[in-house]
């Protein structure tokens, strides 16, 4: 399955899970709104490809393509 690091821009996927993060890190991602079934969308990328400008419902995020490849998505 595709990591959100890998998707294209504007592809909405629904997140699938968290198999490389540590707990640390996936209660992070769930504050922020990242929680399997939820719908995502890489809307940007910057020069080089770091960080990612992510969609979650209505909020932009900017996340490290080091974090943003520890979320599985379908």
């Amino acid at each position: 399955m595709p990591r959100l690091d890998q998707l294209p821009l504007r592809q909405p996927r629904v997140i699938t899970g968290f198999p490389d993060a540590d707990p640390p890190l996936v209660a992070r991602l769930l504050e922020m709104g990242f929680d399997e079934g939820v719908t995502v969308e890489v809307t940007d990328r910057a020069a080089g490809g770091d960080p990612l400008a992510v969609r979650i419902g209505a909020t932009k995020v900017a996340l490290r393509r080091a974090i943003a490849r520890r979320i599985e998505t379908q």
